[in-house]
């Protein structure tokens, strides 16, 4: 990571998908690359930053959807780049080029050269290149604009008189024999060495010409990898139809306004499906979300996350419009199988997290999402949790993001969603069983004698049907709430829409109601 206040770690970016998006930034130069990859977050002391480079890619992208005609020569000159920076440190100690990197050298200075005449698009960028055309001129002393390089006869009077005296040995050797030949051979081999003397000496010299211009050609390369890598950001930023964010003050909420996440969005749209746009207000305090099994909370909440940390990143998320304050670290925790090198169980991992994050809340603006916390702890005890950690977090300046089962008390600076899950019109429905399904009776035909094989296996492809027809019912739309509502009911619902047996669903329904007149 480049240089920021704010930590994240790598099983954090994997968890919400952010390697897809910084896969789908097509850089175009080793510079730009090297800047992706860095996956710079910037934090509060680096605003002023953050909003360059919003603004950098915002205007790239205004010229990229009116097809600027600078355009195609940028990224044609982008595209010829190599990596400079074993030349560049080489001329920094000192050491002596060969031929290839004198080469790749003049082509970058050619290139540098060609981008300053792209003016719209280096100050929609909001970058700057640096005079080095001394340096381009040592590499074509002729002035010949040849992009190829060899060390050339102009470089040196005595490179010149060597190499005449060669051709002259070089056209008598062609017209001798025997002896004759076999001196001028000598000869010939003499005046090689001569030459091969002085071009080392021409190399070393160049060389220390061109390191007195190594500040400007390392800062000519930087130049083409920011305006590489906020290109790519834009031309995202028009392919996803992202929007850009607007940053406000610490105090003020973060407000994410019909957001998708793009990867997820892809994944559905494959299937034939749609992405439900997500709108949500995260404040300082507690942001409690509930919602049926399957409702999508946690997609809900890996979407927001993305969002919010895209825009950190100086990318425009996949929204309708996004504000967000700058936050001093981010954090996202779901159920973990713990750390078996630390000895850990998995609430003991998510007891860890859940101090060192409480701590770092205490002096620093945070966002900490936690998806279903304490799932794996008894319900009792889980309830206490998950109320201490909201009510904690009510009062802090850190923004905290809970999606949760388990009820939690009503308190000042508490904010509750809902994700409407399963339309209540479909729970009492008895539905047909599904085209595909086989009969009981077809189905029991179709089982083998005996043997391992008889045992019961999984049709992968009804489950697949199955999953469909109740993401089909469900309402993913998130609604603020005004208390702790009860979740909406559903589970049962689903666990016969998977295809559970009748008489086990019966018993669940029944369970089910014994357990609602006692409460």
């Amino acid at each position: 990571m480049m240089q920021s206040s704010v930590m994240i770690t790598s099983e954090l970016l994997q968890q919400v998908g952010l390697p897809a998006v910084l896969e789908a930034t097509h850089c175009r130069t080793p510079q730009g690359s090297r800047l992706k990859n860095a996956a710079r977050v910037y934090g509060v002391h680096n605003r002023r930053e953050l909003e360059q480079e919003l603004e950098a890619v915002g205007n790239l992208t205004t010229l990229i959807r009116q097809k600027h005609p600078q355009l195609v020569e940028t990224t044609t000159q982008l595209a010829r780049l190599r990596e400079l920076r074993g030349t560049f440190s080489r001329l920094e100690h000192g050491t002596v080029l060969d031929d290839t990197e004198f080469f790749e050298l003049k082509g970058a200075l050619a290139i540098f050269s060609r981008l300053t005449k792209v003016s719209a698009i280096i100050e929609a960028a909001g970058v700057s290149f640096k005079d080095t055309s001394k340096a381009a001129m040592m590499l074509d002393p002729a002035g010949k604009k040849n992009p190829a390089f060899h060390i050339y006869s102009d470089y040196s009077p005595t490179l010149d008189d060597i190499r005449a005296r060669k051709r002259v040995l070089e056209k008598q050797i062609s017209k001798s024999k025997g002896a004759e030949r076999k001196t001028l051979l000598t000869r010939r081999a003499m005046v090689i060495a001569e030459e091969d003397q002085e071009e080392d000496r021409i190399r070393r010299e160049l060389g220390s010409k061109l390191a007195e211009s190594l500040p400007q050609m390392q800062h000519n390369a930087e130049a083409c990898g920011s305006l590489d890598f906020r290109l790519a950001k834009a031309e995202l930023a028009v392919r996803w139809n992202g929007c850009r964010p607007a940053l406000v003050s610490e105090t003020q909420p973060a407000i994410l306004t019909n957001i998708t996440h793009p990867l997820i969005a892809s994944h559905l749209e494959k299937q034939g499906q749609e992405f439900t746009p997500i709108s949500i207000e995260i404040r300082r305090g507690s942001t409690v979300l509930s919602g049926a099994n399957m409702g999508g909370k946690s997609v809900a909440l890996k979407t927001v996350f993305l969002g919010l940390l895209m825009a950190q990143l100086g990318y425009f998320p996949v929204a309708e419009s996004l504000q967000t304050p700058i936050y001093d670290f981010f954090a996202f925790e779901t159920s973990q199988d713990g750390d078996l090198h630390r000895g850990l169980s998995s609430f003991g991992l998510e007891a860890v997290k859940i101090r060192d994050h409480y701590r770092r809340s205490k002096t620093r603006n945070g966002l900490i999402i936690m998806d279903e916390p304490c799932r794996g702890t008894n319900p009792g005890e889980a309830t206490a949790i998950v109320n201490a950690l909201s009510k904690s977090y009510s009062i802090s300046d850190s923004s905290f993001l809970i999606a949760t089962h388990y009820p939690i008390s009503p308190s000042e600076g508490i904010r509750f969603y809902q994700i409407r899950g399963i339309r209540p019109e479909t729970l009492a429905q008895q539905l047909p069983p599904l085209p595909e399904e086989p009969t009981v009776a077809e189905a029991d035909k179709s089982k083998p004698s005996g043997g391992l094989s008889a045992l019961a296996q999984p049709d992968l492809k009804q489950d697949l049907i199955r999953v469909r027809r109740i993401q089909k019912m469900m309402d993913y739309r998130l609604e603020e709430i005004d208390g702790p509502h009860a979740v909406p009911s559903g589970a049962i619902k689903i666990a016969e829409l998977l295809g559970v047996d009748d008489e086990l669903v019966r018993e669940m329904k029944t369970a089910w109601q014994e357990e609602q007149w006692q409460n």
